[in-house]
């Protein structure tokens, strides 16, 4: 505006010095109008650059957006960040006029890398050596005196986690300007959110993956426990297995040997897998073992040396072992498992572990106790499960309540007792998480 000004300031002067009738020769008339008219070609000149600068700048700018809103669209249909380095590539190529990239990312443990050069190899390789020092943005201009002449590297990251880094090694014309890191953390930045969206996804699929597995498990544990309970006019058994998860190392049998029967529970310590494996071995051993008819005594002998030998130093087994015979004489074992409720007439007695567990220590000693049941006795074996049950205060539900709820209901059939006891239990629990295996097994003598 001031070339402008002046330049009406002088045209000024002359149509004033025309009016003041004072005689002005052709020569001073001509050189006042050259120079008028250089001063309007100069500034002819200084505006055409400047408005070609504007529409350079414009048409950057626009290449700019494009290729944002190109890279955009990009990352929104990508899956897996490693599928989209080459064409990440080329579209940022179009803006910022690099010699060499570099990508490199660590995701859920695996590296992915990608490097390409369009000038001389060794590029990549003076990089890498470079970026060892720095952390962060990395901006290395030509007056640093660094053997590349110019390099911008921008951290790809997200809250805490730091996935890697994209880096651009030596503008092919010039330096890299602010618009150009602009547009790298833009990038950085749609790539940790792919990492981010890849990782939530494997996870899922992982956790689906698991959960399935699981769910076959669980199928499988489940038809290794009796499809049928042995029944007989002197007995009735009632049992049922809950796992906290889908799995778990809670064991029941009721086997059918001759004229008796023999009922197992146990409880693998542990929870999951690992308990639902060693808990597989358990019951393949005993119905193994169990065909050698051997006495109760010796049964529990052979099966903890096997155990002993099977199981690692922290794992072990608390099991009873009971051979139920149509006299009412019951043989048991209690290998350090939880009381046994007997009932009596609504009187509750317990039999008590009278052994270590199994798996601990060889050459242990079994020796069974012998109990002469009445008509109408009633024996309820249980896991830590059910009486280590918490409802959402972190309250157990305990053995005094174990007990009184089998004291109400006793002279019932095994089915009512085992469904009284699991109704008490649910309303005791109410939305509480299960943290235990839970297996409850209900024997009832008729006579």
């Amino acid at each position: 505006m001031d070339n402008f000004e002046a330049l009406y300031e002088k045209l000024n002067r002359l149509a004033k010095m025309a009016s003041d009738d004072r005689i002005l020769s052709k020569k001073e008339m001509f050189g006042f109008l050259e120079q008028v008219l250089k001063q309007m070609d100069q500034l002819r000149e200084e505006y055409t650059k400047l408005l070609q600068d504007h529409l350079e700048e414009l048409s950057r700018t626009y290449q700019e957006i494009a290729t944002l809103f190109e890279l955009n669209s990009m990352f929104a249909n990508v899956v897996d960040p490693s599928e989209i380095f080459e064409p990440l590539t080329q579209t940022l190529r179009q803006t910022v006029a690099f010699k060499a990239i570099m990508i490199e990312l660590t995701i859920l443990g695996n590296v992915l890398e990608y490097e390409k050069s369009f000038d001389r190899q060794n590029l990549i390789a003076q990089a890498k050596h470079l970026l060892k020092d720095f952390e962060g943005v990395v901006l290395i201009e030509p007056e640093h005196g660094m053997e590349l002449k110019n390099l911008l590297s921008v951290p790809v990251r997200s809250g805490g986690t730091e996935w890697g880094r994209i880096t651009l090694i030596e503008k092919e014309d010039g330096i890299f300007t602010a618009a150009d890191r602009k547009i790298l953390e833009a990038v950085a930045f749609q790539m940790a959110a792919t990492c981010e969206r890849y990782t939530r996804l494997r996870r899922e699929i992982e956790r689906q993956r698991i959960r399935e597995q699981l769910e076959i498990a669980k199928r499988i544990q489940t038809s290794l426990l009796p499809k049928r309970l042995p029944r007989s006019h002197h007995f009735e058994i009632a049992a049922q297995m809950v796992p906290a998860i889908q799995v778990g190392g809670d064991y029941y049998d009721a086997i059918l040997i001759g004229q008796c029967v023999l009922v197992t529970v146990a409880d693998v310590s542990g929870k999951g897998i690992p308990a639902a494996l060693l808990m597989t071995s358990l019951r393949s051993t005993l119905r193994a073992l169990v065909k050698n008819a051997f006495g109760l005594s010796r049964l529990a002998e052979e099966l903890n040396s096997v155990l002993c030998e099977d199981l690692e130093e922290d794992r072990f087994v608390t099991i009873v072992l009971m051979c139920l015979h149509e006299n009412g004489e019951a043989h048991i074992i209690n290998a350090g498992h939880n009381p046994i409720v007997h009932v009596r007439n609504g009187q509750i007695d317990l039999l008590e572990a009278r052994t270590l567990p199994m798996g601990i220590m060889k050459d242990v000693n079994y020796e069974e106790t012998v109990l002469k049941l009445d008509p109408l006795d009633t024996l309820v074996i249980y896991t830590d499960g059910v009486t280590e049950a918490r409802n959402q205060a972190g309250e157990e539900f305990g053995f005094e309540r174990l007990v009184k709820t089998v004291k109400k209901c006793w002279n019932k059939s095994a089915d009512a007792v085992m469904k009284e006891i699991q109704d008490e239990l649910r309303f005791f629990c109410g939305d509480a998480p299960q943290h235990d295996d839970s297996t409850l097994v209900v024997v009832k003598y008729f006579g």
